[in-house]
């Protein structure tokens, strides 16, 4: 009688087993549903990145995969700097670009309907005046008379006039002329200009071309914040594909915390840049994912800058809360979204 029973709990127990394994089965097929929808045809991103250094974030998604992991089928479009990268999006040429804030605040008064997706990246030693010596030049009130070489409308036009004023100088009291970073060991060589403003590594690369002849001049007080942007129609049309990008930006943060020396490595050939040049600024930048009430502050303080000086035909504050996307970024990491609407 008990070798009956023991034999229709034995019946029992594999009926029960068989209906599990089956309807295990038909589980994981629907959880395998999604994964067969991500598995379709790659969203494409064209994405103009500045190389001098400042969208290591981006660099680092390219180097590791995780654009392609987050189902984007990633161009990568080099530029020189910032304010190039966002030129071809504003041209229809690229889809994102890493930009700088100056050139963000220049684009929006200039009437350019963009976007900025997210803070990637900021320093407050990133940029420096880089003078000579032989010019009567070893402290920030010898500029004064000088001829100095700056991009215009980068993010480095708006600290010379920063630090200028700092130290109880003023635009009017120096020259200032248009160059680009590839442009400025030859100017200053040839005496084009007594010193240049400028970001890295054009500062570490020209401060070792002049060796013992080169001063420095830093401003820790003033930060630069690089961003992120897109055109508003993209962003309308694309709200996915934006959220793929941030979270492949995000995987990079993170990745960077974890392995530093890493990063650094990938960054460096990645960007062609001498990993000792980059080791020597690499604690001077902070690389994480934001949208927070400090980036809105700057591009307001940048706006007061360009409509004190007149270097642009608007005249009045723009609401750059229309210029400022949270949606992605609140999506896929709510905590980094610090802005009051």
């Amino acid at each position: 009688m008990l070798c009956r029973n023991n034999g229709r709990l034995s019946l029992i127990m594999r009926s029960i087993l068989l209906v599990l394994l089956i309807s295990g089965g038909f589980f994981s097929l629907l959880s395998c549903e999604p994964m067969q929808k991500q598995s379709g045809p790659r969203e494409k991103l064209t994405i103009a990145y500045s190389t001098a250094s400042n969208a290591v974030l981006v660099y680092i998604a390219f180097a590791k995969g995780y654009f392609w992991e987050e189902g984007l089928d990633a161009i990568p479009q080099p530029h020189p700097f910032g304010k190039p990268a966002l030129t071809a999006v504003i041209e229809g040429k690229a889809d994102i670009a890493t930009v700088g804030d100056t050139p963000i605040v220049f684009a929006v008064m200039n009437g350019e309907k963009i976007m900025t997706l997210a803070a990637i990246q900021t320093s407050n030693k990133d940029e420096a005046i880089v003078a000579r010596r032989d010019r009567g030049i070893t402290k920030p009130a010898d500029l004064k008379g000088k001829k100095i070489g700056v991009p215009f409308g980068t993010t480095a036009h708006f600290f010379i006039d920063s630090f200028l004023l700092a130290h109880g100088l003023v635009m009017e009291k120096v020259t200032l002329v248009d160059m680009k970073p590839a442009e400025m060991a030859v100017a200053l060589e040839n005496g084009r200009v007594d010193a240049v403003s400028v970001f890295n590594p054009t500062v570490k690369q020209l401060e070792k071309h002049l060796g013992e002849n080169g001063v420095l001049f830093y401003s820790e007080s003033l930060y630069k914040t690089f961003c992120v942007t897109a055109t508003q129609e993209f962003v309308k049309k694309n709200p996915e594909a934006i959220k793929k990008f941030l979270r492949a930006l995000i995987k990079s943060e993170t990745f960077i915390k974890e392995h530093p020396k890493e990063a650094q490595n990938l960054v460096a050939d990645f960007i062609k840049m001498d990993k000792t040049e980059l080791a020597d600024i690499w604690n001077i930048l902070t690389f994480r994912v934001t949208l927070d009430q400090a980036l809105l502050v700057d591009f307001e303080d940048q706006t007061r800058w360009i409509l004190k000086n007149r270097l642009s035909n608007a005249t009045r504050m723009p609401n750059y809360l229309e210029y400022i996307h949270t949606d992605g970024l609140d999506a896929v990491k709510p905590i980094a979204v610090r802005i009051v609407r």
